[in-house]
């Protein structure tokens, strides 16, 4: 199981980068300025984090969830046939 998450951990933390990079290629409106003009854009890390946060929390829940309830059911399987066959 810690193989399980440790995966979900580092697929997740790899993958949410792909979303904030698009968004500071398109950044045609200024969202990553933490001033309002793009001529003298101030990059705004903090913002910019949130961003990647709020994809890994996505990205790490969705894949442990699914790679948990796999798991789960693989073992139930082997459970009830292993019952099965006595």
């Amino acid at each position: 199981m810690k193989t399980v998450i440790l995966g979900s951990f580092a697929a997740s933390f790899l993958i949410a980068f792909i979303p904030l990079y698009v968004g500071i290629q398109h950044n045609a409106m200024g969202e990553f300025c933490k001033n309002d003009s793009l001529d003298s854009c101030s990059f705004d890390y903090f913002y910019a984090f949130g961003i990647w946060t709020s994809w890994f929390v996505t990205i790490f829940g969705s894949l442990l969830g699914v790679l948990v309830v796999t798991h789960l059911c693989i073992f139930g399987f082997k459970v009830i046939t292993k019952k099965s066959s006595e």
